[in-house]
């Protein structure tokens, strides 16, 4: 089996995992949350990584466009709205959480190298850019939520 369908299988998986755990008003709810922290913020790292010669996706084929692959957006959207879905209230579990979701994105984007689909990185890099994209994330989630539903208590 050609490399690039596994840009297509891991897209698959997150699809899958999305459906699975994360009820449908909520995938609706949380969507626009995915696509700011997730597509945009993953399309403006590929870009930021393409033009600074850091790190690339390599082989997808027929399943992208120039340097973006088209399953790495939506794929990290799914993560985010499973993500975000999952966020626990509790302030002790609030920090774990983003913690993990570094250790993990870590792990994953490894895994990714040694399937030969991404070339990585420099280690301290990699590790800035997850620490920042989830305390971002995990951070801008929190206030945008809250704000969204205080203007909802005020009408």
């Amino acid at each position: 089996m050609p490399i690039y369908y596994f840009h297509l299988i891991k897209l698959l998986i997150f699809l899958t995992l999305l459906i699975i755990i994360v009820p449908r008003a909520e995938i609706r709810r949380l969507a626009v949350y995915g696509i700011i922290f997730g597509s945009a913020y993953d399309v403006i790292g590929l870009t930021i990584g393409h033009w600074a010669n850091l790190f690339r996706w390599t082989n997808f084929e027929p399943f992208g466009y120039n340097y973006l692959p088209l399953d790495s957006p939506i794929a990290w959207c799914a993560f985010y709205i499973i993500y975000f879905h999952l966020l626990p209230k509790q302030k002790p579990l609030l920090y774990v959480f983003p913690l993990s979701g570094i250790v993990m994105s870590m792990v994953y984007s490894r895994v990714l190298v040694n399937l030969g689909m991404f070339i990585e990185p420099y280690f301290i890099l990699r590790l800035a850019n997850f620490t920042f994209w989830f305390c971002l994330a995990t951070w801008g989630y929190l206030k945008l939520h809250n704000y969204i539903e205080a203007k909802k208590e005020l009408s």
